[in-house]
């Protein structure tokens, strides 16, 4: 990831305007706000399920953007997966997430929220 800036975050030359989810083998899926924002009432919630998902994929480390001013957290269930597991969780304003993303070696995921 080379930037990021309200709304928006660029990963492999491609700007994405929309949360992402970066898969161990780089693919990039968008992240399901809508369910998110129905199940929490906001979108600044980060599941369990998408902490299972890409811990399925055993990644040595996941990197967690809670968005350019930090809004969003982990739930406690996601909390919970993250405490069962053996890899190391990196969380931080979108903007410090994407540097420390590219700056890992290794099997690394990330979430990456685009806004607050």
């Amino acid at each position: 990831m080379t930037s990021t800036g309200f709304g928006w975050v660029k990963y492999n030359d491609k700007i994405y305007q929309h949360d992402i989810i970066i898969t161990v083998s780089g693919e990039v899926i968008p992240r399901n706000e809508e369910e998110i924002k129905r199940k929490y009432g906001t979108p600044h919630a980060i599941d369990a399920s998408e902490i299972n998902f890409l811990l399925q994929q055993k990644p040595r480390a996941i990197v967690i953007g809670t968005g350019q001013v930090g809004m969003a957290r982990l739930t406690k269930d996601a909390n919970l997966a993250v405490l069962k597991s053996t890899a190391r969780i990196i969380e931080g304003s979108s903007p410090a997430a994407c540097k420390k993303f590219d700056a890992l070696s290794g099997p690394k995921a990330a979430i990456i929220h685009v806004t607050c």
